[in-house]
């Protein structure tokens, strides 16, 4: 089988799932290129697969057909279209993000996540979709690896205060990150690029946390974060 048309009814299908509400109607999503289509494959949620090539277990699809469903200004060689994530039981360290905009802060902050043991994200209401391309691409396969999924983080905090440790970050007051006295379960909420964490959000905290900066009023949050889970899990 081999689809040519840009016009095939399938092709205009695939296309739609780069817009987010079309995403959400199927509970579905698209990755692009090998290694992601090769993580997405190792944890079972590939629907089908297409590639420009003929290979096994692949739809052979014209470079014109991939250019129309690819997010990106280089088209790749192969896409696959993956079921949604489930939740999964919450690990010892959690991160928690309220309200980040930015598809490349959410990814580089779920390959850090990966890395240092974070293996919980819990992403707020308003935090931007974890399913965007840009952050899918970010994330270079993180996310498949963790257990992430969306709240109401007013009533998600609440639920988990009871074991675990949560912490807000802000750079005026809290605890020094190098000062912070281990312990067995915790949650870090990392605030919106531009206004920080909410109010309401602020309200649920068991305190605050800070990275001493030099001759610098903030950082990025994904490096901002990304210090953070690194000190926690030295």
């Amino acid at each position: 089988m081999e689809i040519t048309s840009v016009n095939n009814k399938l092709v205009k299908e695939l296309a739609k799932l780069n817009e987010s509400k079309y995403r959400k109607l199927t509970n579905t999503f698209i990755v692009e290129g090998k290694h992601l289509v090769t993580e997405a494959r190792n944890n079972n949620l590939i629907i089908d697969a297409y590639s420009i090539e003929y290979k096994e277990g692949y739809i052979k699809v014209s470079e014109e057909v991939m250019k129309k469903i690819c997010n990106t200004d280089t088209v790749v060689t192969e896409i696959a279209v993956c079921k949604m994530l489930e939740k999964k039981e919450l690990s010892n360290k959690i991160l928690i993000l309220d309200s980040i905009q930015d598809p490349g802060n959410l990814g580089t902050l779920l390959r850090t996540a990966k890395a240092f043991n974070f293996n919980t994200v819990v992403l707020g209401l308003n935090t931007v979709d974890l399913y965007n391309p840009k952050v899918i691409r970010s994330s270079q396969g993180a996310i498949f690896k963790l257990n992430i999924f969306r709240d109401n983080l007013l009533e998600f905090i609440p639920s988990i205060s009871k074991e675990y440790k949560v912490y807000g970050t802000n750079v005026r007051n809290g605890i020094d990150i190098k000062m912070l006295e281990k312990c067995d379960k915790i949650a870090i909420v990392l605030g919106n690029e531009g206004n920080g964490i909410s109010k309401e959000v602020d309200s649920l905290l068991n305190e605050n946390i800070y990275i001493k900066l030099d001759n610098t009023e903030s950082l990025n949050v994904a490096i901002a974060g990304a210090i953070i889970m690194y000190e926690i899990n030295k």
